[in-house]
């Protein structure tokens, strides 16, 4: 990639001296396409800063799942902890944790998108979002899936045969997301849309939950096979501070 960069540049150059008056000798311009290479030791230590960066987004969101994990073992409230987990992210968390968490978030997702980008199996980014309500839910999605620049597709579940369902009748749900567009058949069944039901990248779908977590499961899978999720995240984790 960097011998073709530099060859465009040297034609560019090329192109400029005989055309347009531009005045250059080819040593001038061979120390130009020089000063434009990237030298083997620049490139490791651009991946060395990037994979410095995953391991440090990683270690930060472990850390909070940790002290969330063992607020729930002091305060067993709600079923599996679910209550302790919510009043944990409500009262323990402080304004700069927010920030840490999003700025972690944040680090991991543009890496997925990079991955993603280069058509591999890697990159897939999950969202579980555990919600009192379908507005909760929606809030979620909305805040979460723009602010990390997350394909948007179609929300199904909330209607039957084409007749909308009444958010009140659903009460807590639980909503899946994922940029990967696939979904297993068992789950294709459970919807009862048959192929309808296949996902493309930005799909969620969005189902009634009688669990007691509230809050946002992430899970982002990049290309050095670690297995990497978190939650439960606040809902409004990238809500505006003024919006609260």
């Amino acid at each position: 990639m960097n011998r073709l960069y530099n060859f465009l540049i040297l034609l560019i150059l090329l192109s400029l001296n005989r055309c347009h008056g531009f005045t250059a000798s080819k040593q001038e311009i061979v120390e130009v396409v020089k000063n434009s290479e990237v030298s083997p030791s620049d490139e490791t230590n651009n991946s060395n800063s990037a994979k410095n960066a995953i391991y440090q987004a990683t270690s930060i969101l472990n850390r909070y799942d940790q002290l969330q994990m063992a607020y729930m073992k002091e305060n067993p409230r709600g079923m599996g902890g679910g209550t302790a987990a919510l009043q944990f992210l409500q009262t323990v968390i402080t304004p700069q944790d927010r920030e840490e968490m999003r700025s972690a978030v944040i680090t991991l997702v543009n890496e997925a998108h990079k991955q993603r980008s280069a058509k591999g199996p890697d990159g897939r980014i999950k969202l579980g979002i555990c919600a009192e309500n379908v507005d909760e839910a929606l809030l979620g999605l909305k805040t979460w899936v723009p602010a990390l620049g997350l394909p948007r597709g179609l929300l199904h579940g909330m209607d039957v045969d084409g007749e909308p369902i009444a958010p009140e009748k659903l009460g807590s749900v639980y909503v899946k997301y994922n940029t990967g567009g696939c979904m297993t058949f068992s789950e294709m069944r459970k919807t009862g849309l048959g192929f309808d039901a296949l996902w493309k990248p930005g799909d969620a779908v969005l189902e009634m939950y009688d669990g007691d977590f509230r809050g946002v499961y992430l899970n982002v899978e990049l290309n050095d096979g670690e297995f990497r999720q978190f939650g439960v995240l606040p809902t409004d984790l990238f809500l505006e501070e003024e919006e609260w």
